[in-house]
C-alpha cells in the first residue's frame, strides 16, 4: 500500500514541491496537504494513521510545540519531522523535546529529505517514551544525514571551516549541526562525541 503522508505548510510552492518529492517515495505514497494548523489537524483526524507528517514550524496560526503534540495525537502517533529554515541549535533541541522526530532545513537536498522520511517511516509510530534525540542512555540517537555528514567530518579532524567547503554550507550552519549533533550523542565537545558515537556503533 501507499505511504500516506501529510504536508503542513503555508506556502503553495513548499507544499507542491514537497508533494511532488514525497511522491517519488518506493512503493509510492498518498499525499495529503494543509496550509495551516486548523487545516493540518482536521486532515491529520481525517486520514488517520497516516505513515508521517512533515510539518513547517513557522506556521502563523500555530506556536509549533502544542501542534506537534496535537498532530501526534489525532495522526495516530505519525512520526512528525520538522521542515524548517530556522536552524536555531536551541529551536531544533526544544522540537525534539516536544515530540518531532527529525529536523530538516530548508535549505538541504531532496534526497536528504527522501533518506530522513524514509528513516522516519521505518521508525514507525512515535511514543512519548521514544522521541528520537532523548532516548534511554546507550540507545542510538536517530541523527540526519547532514548531522551523520559532520560526524565523520569530525572523526576525520575537519575543523568547522573544512566540514563548511566540504559541505557546501557557511561555517555557521556547520556549528548549528555539530551543536545539535552534541545535544543528540549527550556530549560536551569533540572528541566525547566520537567517543560516543563509536560506543554507539556510529562510527567504526
Amino acid at each position: 500500500m501507499p505511504y500516506k503522508i501529510l504536508i503542513v505548510d503555508d506556502h503553495p510552492l513548499v507544499r507542491e514541491g514537497l508533494s511532488l518529492l514525497v511522491g517519488t517515495l518506493p512503493g509510492g505514497a498518498t499525499v495529503y496537504t494543509a496550509g495551516s494548523a486548523a487545516q493540518a489537524l482536521e486532515q491529520a483526524e481525517l486520514h488517520t494513521p497516516l505513515d508521517a507528517i512533515l510539518l513547517d514550524y513557522g506556521l502563523p496560526d500555530s506556536d509549533g510545540g502544542s501542534l506537534i503534540r496535537a498532530l501526534s495525537t489525532r495522526s495516530g502517533s505519525a512520526p512528525i519531522i520538522i521542515v524548517s529554515g530556522i536552524e536555531s541549535p536551541d529551536v531544533i533541541a526544544n522540537l525534539h523535546v516536544q515530540g518531532a522526530v527529525a529536523f530538516i532545513p530548508k535549505s538541504t537536498t531532496s534526497s536528504d529529505v527522501i533518506r530522513v522520511l524514509k528513516q522516519a517511516i521505518a521508525r514507525g509510530p512515535s511514543t512519548s517514551d521514544d522521541p528520537v534525540t532523548t532516548k534511554a542512555a546507550g540507545s542510538v540517537p536517530s541523527l540526519t544525514p547532514r548531522q551523520l555528514d559532520a560526524l565523520l567530518m569530525l572523526n576525520q579532524g575537519l575543523t568547522n571551516r573544512e566540514i563548511s567547503l566540504q559541505l557546501g554550507v557557511a561555517e555557521k550552519t556547520v556549528k548549528n549541526h555539530i551543536t545539535t549533533l552534541f545535544n543528540a550523542l549527550g556530549a560536551m565537545n569533540r572528541l566525547q562525541a566520537i567517543r560516543k558515537a563509536r560506543d554507539m556503533g556510529l562510527l567504526h
